[in-house]
């Protein structure tokens, strides 16, 4: 599981898609294969909110999170739908290793699709709910792994299939995603990591392992060197609070060409965590994070293990 990945700054931006984009969004627009749409919010332009149904109450805001193995909920709202621990566990994040509670949803919807006994973790939400206190939780791949699942920036909308019927409408190459390294403790059984293979210019000529995430509003990379770090100067630091309410420190590095499949982008912003001036915990499965809202849209197969993007 992930977590905190919202940077909180007043001056720098990482992952921001042109306003115009979502000014010029056409009402008549559809899903591929005439599935049937989500028509989510935006937080800074980038987080996908997405109204959920749980136990046949809501709808309630939760992010849509392609990083986050098991669906979160805000401790309040588990009070208030008298959603029952059955144990606790752990949550291990970029810099946090934190302890949570878990429990089980006799139903979860999003659109027209469900889920039955859905598992949820219970703990709080950290910068998301900082950043938007409407949020009350966040969909992760437990349940959108039931799907193909599209998310389309340009058009405002997002698609789930279980029919197959989208996929045969979406061009593009498919980039096959890669397994991380096996970590029981991390990576649950009934869930893979979305990780795609990127070249970053700096980092010579080895494909670094980036996990696909739409719950993140930044790039990163773990584990840089300092030559690559570039300190930037902001009036107020780069900064995320995470579950635990601990806030950790990012710094800025020097801007990146990738390559991810046949797609290339320039000066892509990367930013690393730090403590101390010095590179702070990292996730050993993975080199990074690569934000979907760097494409226009991202089409993802959880069963056959493969994605498409426009960039």
């Amino acid at each position: 599981m992930t977590t905190l990945k919202w940077l909180a700054s007043a001056s720098l931006a990482f992952v921001l898609l042109p306003a115009a984009l979502f000014s010029t969004l056409r009402a008549e627009s559809h899903c591929p294969g005439n599935v049937a749409s989500i028509r989510p919010r935006f937080v800074e332009r980038s987080i996908v909110i997405v109204p959920v149904m749980l136990n046949g109450s809501g709808p309630y805001d939760f992010v849509l999170d392609t990083a986050d193995q098991v669906t979160i909920v805000d401790p309040d709202l588990a009070a208030e739908l008298h959603l029952a621990s059955q144990g606790t566990t752990h949550v291990i994040g970029i810099s946090t290793y934190t302890q949570a509670s878990y429990a089980q949803a006799e139903s979860l919807q999003t659109g027209a699709h469900a889920v039955k006994n859905m598992l949820l973790l219970i703990t709080n939400l950290g910068q998301e709910q900082v950043t938007d206190p409407r949020i009350r939780g966040i969909l992760g791949s437990n349940f959108l792994g039931h799907f193909d699942l599209l998310i389309d920036y340009a058009q405002g909308l997002v698609c789930l299939d279980d029919t197959k019927q989208m996929r045969e409408k979406v061009k593009g190459a498919h980039i096959e995603l890669v397994a991380p390294p096996p970590h029981p403790e991390r990576n649950l059984s009934f869930t893979q990591p979305l990780v795609v293979p990127v070249r970053v210019s700096g980092f010579g000529d080895r494909p670094l392992s980036l996990q696909l995430d739409s719950g993140s509003n930044a790039a990163i990379l773990f584990n840089v060197q300092k030559q690559l770090l570039q300190w930037q100067s902001v009036s107020a630091p780069l900064t995320a609070r995470g579950p635990d309410g601990l806030v950790s420190a990012f710094a800025a590095l020097q801007l990146q060409d990738i390559q991810v499949g046949p797609h290339s982008l320039q000066r892509i912003s990367f930013v690393t965590p730090v403590s101390n001036g010095k590179n702070a915990l990292r996730k050993p499965d993975v080199d990074g994070v690569l934000p979907t809202a760097l494409f226009r849209r991202t089409f993802i197969s959880f069963r056959d293990h493969f994605v498409v993007l426009t960039p």
